[in-house]
């Protein structure tokens, strides 16, 4: 498989081979006689094949002593691969700290149920069947609707106490 440097180079190639057709082609537009002009046809069609061909090997070469494309690939690839400010690569350890997932609990996974189904409550009433938003009411309000029946539904099954009740504080009862 060609690297895009290969398709690169190979399409320059072609063009340099189009272009000296053409200058070839021109040739017996010049004024100069006959012999001279089948003399600079054929020196100047195998003086430019070699050039073209000495250039474009060189090139290529070059390309892949710098970064052959496998080796690229691998590289480029690679999150391990770094490369410092002179240019030389080294490879890294892998990190080991990687956080793990927050594990879910009874209490949490109770939370989540009774809220999805307040929001989904909430939604029903908040908006009309093609998904619009009934009249006074947004996003926010239905926000605020699923928030306050998820509060009663926690205070119901004993998950909080209620808010608006007043507790009293051991430090404020009066002592006897």
């Amino acid at each position: 498989m060609a690297s895009k440097a290969d398709r690169i180079l190979d399409r320059l190639e072609e063009v340099t081979r189009e272009l000296n057709d053409l200058k070839r082609k021109g040739i017996p537009l010049l004024p100069v006689p006959p012999l001279v002009k089948s003399a600079l046809r054929t020196g100047t069609q195998r003086f430019d094949d070699v050039i073209t061909d000495t250039y474009f090997d060189t090139v290529r070469g070059i390309a892949d002593v710098v970064l052959p494309a496998d080796s690229a690939r691998d590289i480029i690839n690679n999150p391990n691969v770094l490369m410092d400010s002179s240019g030389a690569i080294s490879q890294i350890t892998a990190k080991l700290d990687v956080k793990k997932p927050r594990k879910v609990t009874k209490k949490m996974k109770q939370q989540r149920k009774i809220q999805s189904n307040a929001f989904k409550a909430a939604n029903a009433k908040g908006r009309l069947q093609n998904g619009q938003f009934r009249a006074g009411y947004d996003q926010s309000r239905i926000a605020r609707m699923a928030q306050k029946e998820c509060t009663k539904e926690r205070i119901r099954l004993g998950l909080c106490d209620d808010p608006k009740k007043k507790s009293k504080k051991k430090s404020s009862m009066k002592r006897k």
